[in-house]
């Protein structure tokens, strides 16, 4: 997401939720997949596995790599495409 944002001239965060802000807007705006709720519960598990204050989301390895590998490909053909 942050390769995508940089190239197209956006701010890029640290904070998830601003990430996912992102990613819903490169997805509207640009045509990505639309990963803003993978990194919601990616930060969830990461809070669920570090402090234990919320609940793990139930994740699919698989499913996610998938969503990681769809977005990644997605990216490439936008930096090769020079937009």
């Amino acid at each position: 997401m942050g390769a995508a944002a940089a190239h197209l001239g956006l701010a890029t965060s640290t904070k998830h939720w601003q990430k996912a802000e992102t990613a819903a807007g490169l997805h509207t705006a640009h045509g990505l997949p639309d990963i803003s709720h993978l990194l919601h519960e990616l930060n969830d598990a990461r809070k669920a596995a570090a402090y234990g204050d919320v609940e793990a989301p139930d994740l699919d390895a698989e499913g996610v790599a998938s969503q990681i590998e769809e977005y990644v490909n997605a990216v490439a053909a936008l930096l090769a495409g020079g937009h």
